[in-house]
């Protein structure tokens, strides 16, 4: 075992006080290094687990805002979109006037059940879409084939491609004083106008 010495004056001769020792000879006090390394090492361990806990819950607490903030956006979003393809059924009902005014199988009562598509227009992309209008195929389901379809094949000013069908002849094949002009879009096949002259 090495022996203790003095820094101060060189002495070996030292006693034992409460806390470490003290020279005999100078009275120069060596407190012992207190034990509190092991605790200091625990508390330097703990604090990056502590730190990691509240960086979770830091990260959790902001997704869960995002989440909060832009999930209803998502959901509109999701919505306008599957509205722009839903449509209104035709129900037609009792004719409500003479069938002589109205070509092929068209009356009064269809004419009116015919839901026109409401236009939106998007100024990001600029384009219009259609939401809740009735089905061209299920019109001409119901009345049967036109007797014109006028086309535009190609988008135009922000519009999708679209097709005028026009009936103006009778069940037997002569032509009406009457006509019903309906305008589709060509993409969700819902009807966009209507007109009956």
């Amino acid at each position: 075992m090495k022996s203790k010495e003095c820094m101060n004056c060189g002495s070996t001769k030292f006693n034992k006080v409460e806390n470490g020792w003290k020279c005999d000879y100078c009275g120069t006090l060596y407190l012992n290094p207190k034990k509190e390394t092991a605790t200091t090492e625990k508390k330097t361990n703990e604090q990056p687990g502590l730190q990691k806990k509240k960086t979770r819950i830091l990260i959790g607490v902001v997704l869960a805002i995002i989440f909060v903030l832009v999930g209803p956006l998502g959901y509109l979003t999701v919505s306008l979109n599957n509205t722009n393809t839903a449509y209104e059924p035709i129900e037609p009902g009792t004719v409500n006037s003479s069938e002589e005014e109205f070509p092929g199988e068209w009356n009064q009562s269809i004419y009116e059940s015919i839901k026109v598509a409401t236009e939106n227009y998007d100024d990001n992309n600029e384009k219009y879409s259609f939401t809740g209008g009735s089905s061209y195929e299920e019109l001409e389901k119901l009345v049967g084939t036109p007797d014109t379809v006028t086309s535009w094949e190609k988008e135009t000013h922000g519009r999708s491609p679209r097709s005028m069908a026009t009936w103006n002849k009778t069940k037997n094949g002569d032509f009406t004083s009457h006509s019903i002009t309906v305008t589709y879009d060509k993409e969700t096949k819902m009807i966009t106008d209507k007109d009956h002259h």
